[in-house]
């Protein structure tokens, strides 16, 4: 079976969850880089490699995409919004990862196109546990290299 390396950009601005997230990668075996950004505002820099992002080794164009929704700057619901008019963007998945369990929220978010929808597990071993098992799946999906920027 074919496993993807993971270039993942985490949109957070959490310091306690990107805490999480960052211990899950270094238990993993799918992931090869994870980047961190605090809203959607700078996803949009990192994506179009718009400096401090400008450096693709450094800064590789993310083949996943994990994202909050209840950001300062622009929210996750904007960023979506943005990459669904994006070519070069939307065919990167994108895994909400929300406190919110409102259906108000979840519908919201896969009408603009998100590919999956997590709430935020309340304890640190089920959200370790959570994020492994998001990682593997990812890395056994078939997913598109995205086109560059236009």
């Amino acid at each position: 079976m074919h496993i993807n390396k993971l270039e993942i950009l985490l949109i957070e601005d959490s310091e306690d969850d990107v805490f999480f997230v960052e211990k899950a990668v270094k238990d993993s075996q799918s992931v090869h880089s994870l980047h961190t950004v605090s809203n959607g505002l700078e996803a949009i820099k990192y994506l179009k490699g718009e400096p401090p992002f400008d450096d693709r080794k450094k800064y590789p164009r993310p083949n996943v995409i994990l994202c909050d929704l209840k950001m300062p700057g622009m929210n996750g619901f904007d960023f979506l919004s943005w990459v669904q008019s994006r070519p070069d963007c939307k065919v990167i998945p994108i895994m909400v990862y929300s406190s919110s369990s409102l259906e108000s929220d979840v519908w919201k978010a896969y009408e603009l196109g998100a590919h999956a929808y997590f709430v935020k597990p309340a304890h640190m071993k089920e959200l370790l546990d959570f994020l492994q098992s998001a990682f593997e799946f990812w890395s056994r999906c078939e997913c598109p290299t995205p086109p560059r920027p236009s």
